[in-house]
């Protein structure tokens, strides 16, 4: 078994975060993911990040800023396990019309999908919708409630 290193990106439109949809038919459910992969011998992850939006969606993204290290394990395909650690960078779109966009096509090496914007909030309770890795969805939540007490601790005083 090997333990892959991945960078992903979140590229935020208000409360909602650009998401890889994919739908897995053995267990009958659609997996989001942020735009990102595999980091490459020689490659480090920031340098990563900037490469795979470029490729897979053929955008620029604006200086990434290293949010979260999640270390997941998962099953997939039923029963085969995976291991990686994944940087989860944050970055701005340099094209602002992408933004307008309801659907980005994307490229994952020869597979086209489809990028779509969803709220975080829509993943809550859903059985039906994961975002993936495992323990974004927490840290996430947490850091969106964080902005929120902030706000108002800001509005309050």
């Amino acid at each position: 078994m090997i333990i892959r290193t991945v960078s992903l990106c979140l590229i935020r439109r208000g409360d909602q975060i650009l998401v890889e949809e994919t739908y897995d038919k053995a267990v009958n459910k659609t997996f989001y993911r942020p735009v990102g992969g595999t980091v490459e011998y020689g490659e480090n992850s920031k340098e990563t990040i900037i490469r795979e939006v470029k490729e897979e969606l053929n955008a620029e993204i604006q200086e990434p800023k290293l949010k979260f290290v999640i270390e997941n394990l998962f099953t997939y395909l039923l029963d085969q396990v995976g291991h990686e650690v994944d940087f989860i960078y944050e970055a701005d779109l340099v094209d602002n019309d992408l933004y307008k966009r309801e659907v980005i096509e994307g490229i994952e090496g020869i597979n086209p999908y489809k990028a779509v914007w969803k709220s975080i909030n829509e993943f809550e309770n859903n059985e039906q919708e994961k975002l993936v890795p495992d323990g974004l969805l927490d840290l996430l939540l947490a850091n969106h409630s964080e902005r929120i007490s902030n706000v108002e601790h800001i509005r309050t005083t």
